[in-house]
């Protein structure tokens, strides 16, 4: 019983754990730039043909593949 509160303990410890929230903000940042600059592309290009077309292709391409296991 002593091991699992333990166990318990350590994982409480690590979800307060600050370190790399820095890195969590700034993943965020880029990828609100990101569909920021992705909807923009989008919206110039009317969606179909050209790179806004290309880059909505490629990044539903990209969160397709994450998705699939």
């Amino acid at each position: 019983m002593e091991k699992l509160w333990t166990t318990m303990m350590r994982f409480a410890q690590r979800l307060t754990d600050r370190r790399g929230q820095g890195t969590v903000e700034y993943l965020g940042l880029v990828l609100a730039v990101g569909a920021l600059l992705l909807a923009v592309s989008v919206q110039v290009k009317g969606g179909g043909a050209g790179i806004g077309g290309q880059i909505s292709k490629s990044m539903e391409k990209a969160i397709s593949s994450i998705a699939q296991p």
